[in-house]
C-alpha cells in the first residue's frame, strides 16, 4: 500500500495563534481568542484557507480546554470567499454557552462592507450564533457577561 503525507501547514499562508488570560491554567475552562493574520486567497482559492484555519482552530479548542472563542481577525485580509464561514467554528459544547464572538479589522471590510459600516455606529453586531466587534476588549468583556449569566 503507497501512502501520501499531508503537511496541512502547506495549505495557507495564515498564520493562527492561541491566546488565553494570564492567570489560565491547563484543565480549566477559559476563553479562548484565536487570531487569524495573513490574506485569505480570493473566492474558491480561499477553500484550503478556511479548512486550514478551521483544522487549527478546532485542535487549538481542544488543546486549550476552551469553554467559548473569539477569533481576531484583525490582521486578517479578506475580499471575498464561499468557505470563509467554516473558518469560525464554535466549541463542542451543546449547546454553546456563549455565541462565537469575532472581531474584525480594516482588511477584511472589502469583504463585509455592510457589516463594517454597522460596526463603525455600534459596539457589536449581534447575528444570533455570530456577533461581531471591531475592538477585542469588547468582545473579551460581552463574552465574560455572557459567560457569568451561565453561570448563575
Amino acid at each position: 500500500m503507497q501512502l501520501a503525507e499531508h503537511d496541512l501547514r502547506s495549505w495557507s499562508q495564515i498564520t493562527v495563534r492561541f491566546f488565553t488570560s494570564r492567570d489560565w491554567e491547563p484543565g480549566f475552562f477559559e476563553p479562548l481568542v484565536i487570531k487569524y493574520a495573513g490574506t485569505y486567497r480570493w473566492g474558491s482559492e480561499g477553500w484550503p484557507d478556511a479548512t486550514y484555519m478551521q483544522a487549527m482552530a478546532k485542535a487549538g479548542m481542544t488543546a486549550l480546554n476552551a469553554c467559548c472563542v473569539i477569533y481576531d481577525a484583525t490582521e486578517l485580509s479578506y475580499r471575498w470567499g464561499n468557505n470563509i464561514n467554516q473558518a469560525f467554528p464554535n466549541v463542542d459544547i451543546e449547546p454553546p454557552p456563549v455565541p462565537v464572538a469575532i472581531v474584525i479589522g480594516p482588511g477584511c471590510e472589502p469583504g463585509m462592507p455592510h457589516l463594517w459600516s454597522l460596526l463603525a455606529t455600534n459596539e457589536y453586531v449581534d447575528r444570533g450564533e455570530t456577533v461581531y466587534f471591531r475592538r477585542l476588549e469588547a468582545a473579551w468583556k460581552f463574552v465574560e457577561g455572557r459567560l457569568a449569566e451561565t453561570d448563575s
